[in-house]
């Protein structure tokens, strides 16, 4: 339990294919984790730091609100195994990682009741953190055997379902990835460094980013596919929400609000606003709209520039003004998506930004932005590809609920009394 629980970690990165690939608390939660590759043999303690399949994961550090990470769990599936866990994580390792009384144990951590035990476990002032001593205290409902059982096979279910998940998404986007033309893009700006490019091209804005940052690569592709985002756009287009107060509510008034952070994440945790009276058709999105992080800044790790669809029980809730709306054509939806969710498709729409601070996009540039153009049965392997993809998670969603369901109306209550 908390092994290397805020350990100083040495952060030397590396561009290595050997290179261990460190998980923040942040990236856990991610729905696709990706973290920073660093050079794990310089630290003695590399393999303690190794997250195993089946370890609970609990962010260790930050603030208490409602909607914070902070005493958050999550259970390791093959998304993040083999990686390495930041010291903002607190990583729990049982002994049968697949007993059903361990993975019970997770849904419980999991479960509301869970969150406000291990944040109880809270020391700190500006930035809390928790004392192992007391989430080692931590009671856990034990129900009769039945119950563990059923619950421990719906974790099992989250966990395939999750890797799933992944490993269909990845599928679809190599069918793209596959493409000789994305091959070459792809090398052209795959590494991030001072570029250098001729521009024959009109000059629609004076920003040198706007046409060098893809290394030639946005060039290459305008030349050799005909397709273009606008082409490939519905009635809708590409558009950003309406800026509005966020008054908060709580159930049953008021709506689930998701910001960009929340759209990325495996389970989002939004927060629950007061409806601010414009129609629903501005706040809302269909399922299949891609949204994209839209406003930020160009660090490798931050959410502007990437991609996410629209799905699920997610399509309930209202999303930020700083996610843009791509509704593509229902033939293009699942393209797209792969596409601009892609390491170059990450590349092409943060070609896109403008600004300073804070950087936006400009909707004449994305509109003008390629398009891949595929054959029919490339097209319905990526479709198809996708569309698994997405009944994966859907699949892990409803699992994780109906785990922390029983947890919290079956067991709770006849716990507590």
């Amino acid at each position: 339990m908390g092994k290397t629980y805020a350990k100083v970690l040495t952060r030397v990165d590396c561009t290595s294919e050997d290179a261990d690939e460190l998980l923040s608390q942040v990236d856990v939660f991610a729905a696709e984790p990706s973290g920073r590759k660093i050079r794990g043999d310089l630290m003695s303690f590399r393999e303690d730091l190794r997250i195993c399949r089946g370890d609970v994961l609990i962010a260790g550090a930050g603030q208490l609100g409602d909607t914070n990470l902070f005493g958050r769990a999550i259970i390791a599936d093959g998304r993040l195994a083999g990686k390495l866990a930041a010291g903002d994580l607190m990583v729990l390792r049982f002994g049968e990682p697949d007993d059903d009384r361990s993975l019970y144990t997770y849904a419980f951590l999991a479960s509301s009741i869970g969150l406000r035990l291990i944040r109880a476990c809270a020391y700190g002032t500006s930035i809390p953190r928790m004392r192992p001593d007391l989430v080692q205290e931590i009671p856990v409902a034990v129900p009769d055997k039945d119950i563990i059982s059923r619950v421990a096979a719906l974790i099992r279910k989250v966990m395939t379902s999750r890797e799933t998940y992944l490993h269909r998404l990845r599928a679809g986007r190599g069918v793209i990835e596959a493409l000789p033309e994305m091959r070459e893009a792809h090398s052209m700006c795959a590494e991030r460094r001072a570029r250098c490019v001729t521009w024959s091209g009109p000059l629609i804005t004076l920003n040198a980013w706007n046409y060098a940052s893809t290394g030639g690569g946005l060039d290459f592709l305008l030349r050799r596919w005909s397709g273009r985002l606008a082409d490939a756009a519905g009635t809708g287009g590409l558009y950003y929400g309406p800026r509005f107060a966020r008054v908060p509510a709580e159930p049953p008034h008021g709506i689930e609000f998701m910001s960009q952070r929340d759209a990325f994440l495996i389970r989002p945790a939004p927060r629950r606003i007061a409806h601010p009276g414009f129609e629903d058709r501005q706040l809302f999105v269909s399922p299949g709209t891609i949204m994209l992080g839209a406003q930020g800044t160009l660090g490798e790790g931050e959410l502007f520039g990437r991609a996410m669809l629209v799905h699920g029980k997610i399509a309930n809730a209202a999303f930020t003004q700083h996610l843009l709306r791509v509704e593509l054509k229902p033939n293009a939806r699942a393209i797209g998506y792969a596409f601009l969710s892609t390491a170059l498709g990450m590349r092409l729409l943060r070609s896109t930004a403008v600004g300073t601070k804070l950087l936006s996009m400009r909707n004449d540039l994305l509109q003008r932005l390629p398009f891949p153009d595929l054959d029919n049965t490339q097209a319905t392997r990526v479709t198809k590809h996708i569309g698994d993809a997405l009944k994966a998670r859907e699949a892990a969603d409803a699992a994780e609920t109906e785990a922390i369901r029983i947890v919290e109306e079956e067991v709770l209550p006849a716990w507590l009394t």
